[in-house]
């Protein structure tokens, strides 16, 4: 197995603190937080969203789902960010507009945070999700519609280790099913162990080794018949490069591709996906409809 140089302080924070890196990233969320809320309400009104859907006994087991006019064409679950200790699938409405006018459904998914929870029962958080939306979706969308995933940081590292899991030990019943085929994984992170020198992001996640271990996607097997696309911005910590750049050489036989979006930070590499004229929406479509 690799190892890793330790990089201590300033340096380590230099790699993967975000928002010390965007001064402005309470702006950013203020936005996210306002055009979803938006978003809601307006669906409300049209009667296209289920809101506050528990695929689990939790109370932070909830996601909600907005729909598209007609039969869905397929189902895409969101697993917002945030360093596995902030945000809210309220945050991440805004996400949904264009790939429901695209004909997709898209569920919002919400998990437990640290402290109440460790980083593996988040995983296992959003597996219960997959799992859920993967029985219930004929009820939206066609009957060869498939599930998809997405996730934004540490979302795109809780969405793509979905490719990576053993369904038969996580659930018997879907032993001979895969649930999710591709995963879109913006600014995603995929080998855990360069974080456990960040104090900042130790500090929040409370992340231990053998966790870092267990459950980073790059020291794991994919399904041979997945697909991951991954996004970064130009403008994003280096950290996220070396991110991408890791699980692009350990996953190369599934490996759907990198969107590099120029000039986009950490959080505005969201509206690449979100806007229906987006570099990663368009490249996104592209893999979704693949046979």
């Amino acid at each position: 197995m690799r190892t890793h140089r330790r990089i201590e302080g300033a340096g380590s924070e230099a790699l993967y603190n975000a928002r010390a890196a965007t001064p402005d990233y309470l702006r950013i969320f203020e936005r996210w937080a306002r055009d979803s809320a938006t978003y809601r309400a307006q669906c409300g009104q049209r009667g296209n969203c289920r809101l506050d859907i528990p695929y689990g006994p939790h109370a932070m087991e909830r996601l909600d789902l907005f729909l598209p006019q007609g039969t869905a064409a397929a189902t895409l679950m969101y697993v917002h960010g945030g360093y596995w200790s902030s945000l809210d699938k309220s945050d991440a409405s805004w996400i949904a507009p264009a790939f429901v006018e695209a004909g997709y459904a898209v569920a919002a998914v919400n998990y437990a945070l640290h402290p109440q929870a460790s980083i593996g029962t988040m995983a296992n958080q959003v597996r219960a999700a997959a799992a859920w939306l993967y029985r219930h979706r004929a009820g939206w969308q066609g009957e060869r519609g498939r599930l998809y995933a997405c996730g934004h940081s540490a979302g795109g590292h809780l969405a793509t280790l979905l490719l990576a899991t053993d369904w038969s030990h996580f659930d018997p019943d879907l032993a001979t099913a895969q649930p999710v085929t591709a995963v879109i994984s913006v600014s995603g992170l995929y080998d855990l162990a360069p974080l456990l020198d960040v104090p900042s992001v130790t500090a929040v996640s409370g992340m231990a080794r053998d966790a870092a271990a267990e459950t980073s996607p790059a020291l794991l097997s994919p399904h041979p018949r997945s697909r991951l696309l991954t996004a970064i911005g130009s403008d994003e910590n280096q950290g996220f490069h070396q991110q991408a750049a890791i699980v692009a050489e350990r996953w190369a036989g599934v490996h759907a591709g990198q969107v590099v979006c120029p000039r986009r930070n950490h959080f505005t590499i969201l509206d690449e996906l979100a806007h229906r004229n987006g570099l990663i929406f368009n490249v996104a479509l592209d893999v979704l409809t693949e046979p």
